[in-house]
C-alpha cells in the first residue's frame, strides 16, 4: 500500500474513532438518557429565529470583508516555500478526503454502534450530528449550485468569477461556500454543543480540540487551490451554526415520529443465530 494510500485509511479510521470516542465517553459519564434541567438548551418556538438573522449578517459582511483578499491569500498559498514539495502534497491531498462523505458516515456509524450497544445516549448523538451534517450538506450543495463560483484553479485570477446555476452541473463552479469546511465544522459544533449540554466541564478542553481538527479541511482546500478564504470562512460559519442549532433544537423540543422511530430501534440477537429488530415508538 502505498504512502498515500495508508495517509488516507488512517486518516478515516481516526475520524471513525474520534467520533465514536465522544459520545461513548459521554454515555459513560450520563447514568441517565435526559440532560439535567440545569443544563437544557435554551428554547425557540421555531429553527430560524431573527437573532439567527443578525449572525447571518454579521457572517457575509466577514465574508465580504475576507473576499478583498481572496487574491492575495490565494497567491500565498500556491508560493513554491509554501507547498514545500511533493510529500507535503501527498500529506494534504490525503487530509482533504475527509469530507461531507466520511463525516457523515462516522456520524451514522456512532448511531449505529449507539443502538447496538443499547446506549440511548450515544444513538442520540449520532443521530442529531447526523442531522447537523445532512442539513449542512443539503443547504451548502444548494447555495454553491446556485451562486457557481469558479474555484480559484479555474477563475483565471479573478475571484468574481460567477456563472450562476452552473454548479450544479460542473464541479468547478461549485466553489462558495466550502463543503469541506462547513461539515467539519457542523460534526464538531454538534458534538461541541452536546457535550455542554451533558457535561459542561469537559467543553474547556473538547472545544479547542474538536474546533481545531474542524479548521484543517478548510485549510487544505486553500492548499490545493480548490477554494478561496472567503469560501473557507462562510463554510466554517454555516457548519458550526447548523450544528450548534440542530442539537439546541432537538433537546429543546418534543421528539419527531422520525427520532422516536430511529432512536427506539433496538437489535438483539435471536434464537438459531437470527437476529431480532424491535422499534419502540414511545417518546
Amino acid at each position: 500500500m502505498a504512502t498515500t494510500d495508508i495517509a488516507v485509511v488512517a486518516g478515516l479510521a481516526a475520524l471513525v474513532i474520534c467520533a465514536t470516542a465522544v459520545p461513548i465517553s459521554l454515555a459513560a459519564q450520563q447514568r441517565a438518557d435526559s440532560i439535567p434541567a440545569a443544563h437544557a438548551a435554551r428554547t425557540d418556538k421555531t429553527f430560524f429565529t431573527r437573532r439567527d438573522a443578525i449572525l447571518g449578517g454579521v457572517a457575509l459582511v466577514g465574508t465580504i470583508a475576507v473576499e478583498r483578499f481572496d487574491l492575495r491569500i490565494s497567491n500565498w498559498s500556491q508560493k513554491p516555500e509554501v507547498q514545500a514539495g511533493a510529500s507535503r502534497r501527498h500529506l494534504v491531498k490525503s487530509l482533504t478526503l475527509l469530507n461531507e462523505t466520511p463525516f457523515t458516515f462516522g456520524a451514522v456509524a456512532v448511531y449505529g454502534i449507539g443502538r447496538l450497544a443499547g446506549s440511548r445516549t450515544t444513538a442520540d448523538v449520532g443521530l442529531h450530528m447526523t442531522e447537523a451534517l445532512v442539513l449542512t450538506t443539503g443547504i451548502g450543495q444548494l447555495v454553491r449550485g446556485t451562486l457557481g463560483r469558479a474555484r480559484p484553479s479555474s477563475s483565471h485570477g479573478d475571484p468574481l468569477t460567477h456563472k450562476y446555476g452552473k454548479g450544479f452541473t460542473d464541479f468547478e463552479y461549485r466553489s462558495f461556500p466550502s463543503l469541506h469546511a462547513a461539515t467539519a465544522w457542523a460534526a464538531s459544533a454538534a458534538a461541541v454543543e452536546e457535550i455542554r449540554l451533558r457535561d459542561p466541564g469537559a467543553v474547556k478542553w473538547a472545544a479547542p480540540l474538536l474546533y481545531g481538527a474542524a479548521t484543517i479541511p478548510g485549510f487544505t482546500r486553500l492548499y490545493l487551490n480548490k477554494h478561496w478564504a472567503s469560501d473557507v470562512v462562510a463554510g466554517s460559519f454555516l457548519g458550526g451554526w447548523l450544528g450548534v442549532k440542530t442539537v439546541r433544537y432537538a433537546h429543546s423540543h418534543r421528539r419527531t415520529r422520525l427520532d422516536r422511530a430511529l432512536l427506539g430501534v433496538s437489535v438483539a440477537p435471536g434464537p438459531d443465530n437470527t437476529t431480532q429488530i424491535s422499534v419502540n415508538f414511545a417518546p
